[in-house]
């Protein structure tokens, strides 16, 4: 199990995983996202801050969630990348995919 810290910060509500993002626990993050879109909140930001590594399946479960998230109108942001876990970001692409941003401060301002 990983955990899994929700916060709410104005109408976004951040979502900050600690620990590894990986095949263990995708399905626990995914469930997590979706549930919270389910319960219309549907601006998440992921702050990864805490998380050192992630593979495909961790990637897998962000995507599916953004998806989702646009699909009834939302958005999912990630911020404070780890530099090795940004690094497979760009390695994959995903950050012409992804709105990604430094910090969370800067993050929660995109949406005012």
């Amino acid at each position: 199990m990983m955990d899994i810290e929700v916060a709410q910060a104005a109408q976004v509500t951040v979502i900050a995983p600690k620990g590894e993002l990986d095949m263990a626990v995708a399905d626990q993050i995914r469930k997590t996202l979706t549930a919270l879109i389910d319960k219309k909140q549907i601006r998440l930001l992921v702050d990864l801050a805490d998380v050192a590594y992630i593979d495909s399946s961790g990637l897998g479960a962000l995507v599916a969630t953004l998806k989702h998230a646009r699909s009834v109108g939302g958005d999912l942001r990630l911020c404070t990348l780890h530099p090795d876990v940004h690094a497979i970001f760009e390695m994959t692409r995903l950050v012409k995919v992804m709105d990604i941003y430094p910090s969370r401060a800067e993050a929660l301002a995109t949406w005012r």
